[in-house]
């Protein structure tokens, strides 16, 4: 019967590849998103990196010579290429290189060529849509089986009796496993591009809108701070932005009630979690404290005002460890200020004593030094600047700027494929709009010349 399973699996699978390869796409997408790889057993690739070459033999077989011209000369393809290759010479030069390091830099460029590739293909981002949808419903998953059979954190995937987990976050998150704010990061995630998504798409599904508590109940339980912050910021900036189109407005004020019910829906049933879930009652006020006690001793600590400063749990080591690594940057020396100590350098010197750095700005700095950071701005901020200046707010915008807030007191969030790929899905969009705009010129000059 297992043996049957595996032919079906293996005929479906190809059956799809060849009539339907934009759902291929969809589970590539979903693994890079949900952070999931399985190992293949007798074979040298795991899970993601052989769906991400047949997928390539795929695309390769249709006519899509332009499109592959398209995306090698785009300007921020050929930056992300040079930001990749840096980061692995300033690695060679640490004898920090591995061959992780260097698959990883080879699946990156890969999956924002796919997502590349399928936005100009189709003229939509239906299948990052599908992913990130896909993603959080995983997370949401996740953390549910994490409070009902364990009671608490640390967290534990339904996948890990069947997938070995790609982590990519610091040395000490693969040893210890995924963080749970992972996992509100992904439902944050979820929870803006659906937002911006029913907002701005006619054409939206009306079930999407009925994801939103499930995904702001995903950010809650996950219980990061960052992940509410970031989904707090943007969908305030998604709405402000909406009001501006007379289309939206009435958009906005349907989703508006929704909004803030989902909200109170969301914080009623996170309240009540212990008494149906049995949970530890400890375990309960430990997480309400994270999400109201914290916030308050913070803002009174930044305004100077009293403060208990048991209320601060980890944000106090948070700070610490953020002063540990500013102290570890200007201790480097000036040619490893401007050129980086390499990937992974930080927790290889135990630069951070013991803590991660927990702030982006200097982990970006400390490993890929001034040079890194200064590409990497141009490579993020260029196109978020490009994509304002052209008034084009989609969804996945939406969804680099939550990671750039997010990121902010996380690692190494800002250099993930999976931010990678919602930052090229912009970049087409940005193209498509380019070849539009010329498309119209040309047939204005030909009315003028043929009127």
């Amino acid at each position: 019967m297992h043996i049957l399973f595996l032919f079906g699996g293996v005929a479906l699978f190809m059956y799809l590849l060849i009539r339907k390869p934009e759902l291929i796409a969809v589970l590539l997408f979903t693994l890079i998103i949900a952070r999931i790889n399985f190992d293949l057993k007798g074979l040298p690739l795991n899970s993601r990196a052989a769906i991400s070459l047949v997928l390539l033999g795929r695309i390769l077989m249709d006519n899509i010579q332009s499109k592959i011209y398209s995306f090698l000369g785009n300007p921020t393809s050929k930056l992300l290429i040079i930001f990749l290759v840096y980061i692995i010479f300033v690695s060679l030069s640490q004898d920090l290189f591995t061959m992780d390091l260097l698959k990883e830099s080879i699946s990156s460029v890969l999956a924002v060529f796919f997502i590349y590739y399928f936005f100009l293909k189709n003229h939509n981002a239906d299948q990052l849509k599908a992913a990130v949808i896909a993603s959080g419903l995983i997370c949401f998953a996740d953390l549910v089986y994490t409070y009902v059979v364990f009671g608490g954190f640390p967290m534990h995937r339904l996948s890990d009796e069947y997938a070995s987990s790609d982590f990519s976050g610091s040395y000490y998150e693969v040893l210890n496993g995924p963080n749970w704010n992972f996992f509100g990061q992904v439902c944050g995630m979820s929870f803006v591009f659906l937002l911006s998504d029913i907002i701005k798409n006619r054409s939206s599904k009306k079930y999407t809108t009925w994801l939103l508590p499930v995904m702001l109940l995903g950010v809650l339980m996950s219980t990061s701070r960052s992940a509410l912050l970031g989904l707090l910021v943007v969908s305030i900036l998604i709405i402000l932005n909406g009001i501006n189109y007379r289309e939206q407005k009435r958009k906005i004020a349907k989703i508006g009630a929704f909004f803030l019910g989902s909200a109170v829906i969301g914080l009623l049933m996170f309240s009540i979690f212990g008494k149906y879930l049995n949970l530890d009652s400890k375990f309960i006020d430990d997480l309400i404290s994270r999400m109201s006690d914290e916030p308050v001793a913070i803002f009174n600590k930044a305004l100077g005002q009293p403060y208990n400063v048991n209320n601060l749990g980890s944000m106090y080591w948070r700070e610490e460890s953020s002063e540990n690594a500013y102290a570890a940057y200007m201790n480097l020396n000036l040619n490893e200020q401007i050129f980086g100590i390499g990937s992974t350098g930080f927790e290889v010197r135990d630069l951070g004593q013991g803590y991660n750095a927990h702030n982006a700005t200097l982990l970006l700095l400390i490993e890929n030094g001034l040079v890194g950071f200064v590409l990497f701005l141009l490579l993020v901020g260029g196109t978020i600047i490009q994509s304002i200046l052209r008034k084009n707010f989609s969804p996945s915008l939406a969804v680099v700027i939550f990671t750039i807030i997010y990121g902010l007191g996380q690692n190494r969030e800002w250099t993930s494929i999976t931010t990678y790929l919602f930052l090229f899905c912009v970049v087409a969009e940005l193209h498509s709009l380019r070849m539009q705009d010329y498309k119209e010129d040309m047939a204005h000059d030909d009315l003028a010349e043929n009127p």
